[in-house]
């Protein structure tokens, strides 16, 4: 039987694996998330008598008990909540498993607008607001949306200034200056503390040759600066600023409850385990419009292996000397229905054969260690693995009969 260690950081990083960061964009969310369960976790904390007993009582359990809900995040680029959607993520949540699956659509996808037509998908939050842009989303992927949060990008430079800026190592040199939008980006390359202005500019920049999937990819980097800069418990004086900004920045139908439990499993599993990915699509000119073709069945596949939880991927390293060991335990997984990611050998050799959780609790490793018969678990979610499930394959599996 596998034998479980949850958390554990007894393997640090000293296994010297190469590991990919996959893109991560839900950064509206997670400033929602994040920002709410801040301001709201202190009010509650500090209720008492009769007021803290009800308050106590709505936080339990998050939305209504359901084992999955389905969160359209949209981030507008209007104060008037009525812009072009310039940011759009569906994210699937458990909250009694504490996984987080979150699926970017590039806001230039050409989808089919209910009642409107084929057009960029962004358009539908200028045609019909939120209501339109949700039916939208769910044509496109066939999945009903629960819970909306709805964020003016505008108002993200508040939103950041009220933290105190994030640090972000800027790539590269970036400038572009629009006089009709007021807007100027203006940043050098290299590791720098940036105010509300410079990181929306560093978000929002999209005049290079990678154009909006380069921007998907800064918006990652963004992400991760603002949850680092959240953890910080100086983020606590600020509370009348943030709450001042989180008012006048997002509209949402989650409850104070959903808006907790997302806050408390993000905190736990670390920004690492939420498994997220972008609709796939190629750049294309339509009508004279720069637009994103989505490849239909790729679309499918995402929605089925990110959004629905059906599939795994794994990366297989070889922690011994027998040569091929890592191949077949791969394709015994491939043939249980995992996606192979990776088979290489491990930096350094393993008596024991390890599964290591990626992305969220332990469930993920605990079927691939079931399919292999044997391995010790653990999750990890920090580091940059692209799979949700990395195996080092150990001695102890060449000496089993039954598994070699």
């Amino acid at each position: 039987m596998p034998s479980v260690i949850v958390n554990s950081k007894s393997m640090g990083r000293n296994q010297g694996l190469s590991f990919r960061w996959w893109w991560l964009i839900w950064v509206a969310a997670a400033i929602c998330i994040f920002l709410c369960g801040t301001v709201l976790g202190v009010v509650s904390s500090g209720s008492s008598g009769a007021g803290g007993g009800w308050f106590s009582q709505i936080l339990n359990p998050p939305f209504g008990g359901r084992e999955r809900v389905t969160i359209l995040a949209v981030g507008c680029d209007s104060s008037s909540n009525q812009g072009l959607a310039d940011t759009i993520i569906v994210m699937t949540v458990a909250p009694k498993t504490g996984e987080i699956s979150a699926l970017a659509i590039p806001r230039d996808s050409r989808v089919e607008i209910p009642g409107v037509g084929v057009r960029r998908i962004n358009t539908s939050h200028v045609i019909g607001g939120m209501p339109l842009t949700i039916q939208t989303v769910e044509l496109l992927l066939g999945l009903p949306i629960d819970k909306y949060i709805e964020i003016n990008v505008p108002g993200i430079t508040k939103l950041i200034d009220a933290i105190g800026g994030v640090d972000i190592d800027v790539q590269k040199r970036m400038y572009y200056r629009d006089r009709s939008q007021n807007l100027r980006i203006d940043l050098q390359p290299g590791l720098q503390h940036l105010n509300g202005a410079q990181a929306t500019g560093y978000v929002r920049f999209r005049h290079d040759a990678s154009g909006d999937l380069g921007r998907i990819e800064r918006q990652r980097h963004f992400l991760r600066a603002v949850i680092t800069q959240l953890m910080k418990p100086n983020n606590v004086a600020r509370l009348p600023q943030l709450a001042e900004a989180f008012v006048e920045t997002v509209n949402t139908d989650l409850a104070v409850k959903d808006l907790l439990a997302l806050k408390k499993i993000v905190e736990q599993a670390g920004p690492n385990s939420i498994r997220a990915e972008t609709l796939p699509g190629e750049p294309k000119m339509i009508h004279g419009q720069s637009m994103i073709e989505l490849d239909s069945d790729r679309v499918r596949e995402a929605i089925s292996r990110v959004l629905l939880g059906q599939g795994l991927s794994v990366e297989v390293l070889n922690g011994t000397e027998v040569n091929g060991l890592a191949a077949r335990v791969a394709a015994r997984l491939e043939e249980a229905g995992c996606e192979i990611t990776q088979v290489a050998n491990a930096a350094e050799k393993s008596d024991t054969t390890l599964v290591i959780s990626r992305r969220g609790g332990s469930r993920r490793a605990e079927r691939v260690a079931s399919w292999i018969g044997m391995g010790v678990i653990s999750v990890q979610p920090e580091g940059d693995s692209l799979a949700d499930v990395t195996v080092i394959v150990g001695r102890d599996l060449t000496t089993n009969p039954e598994q070699r």
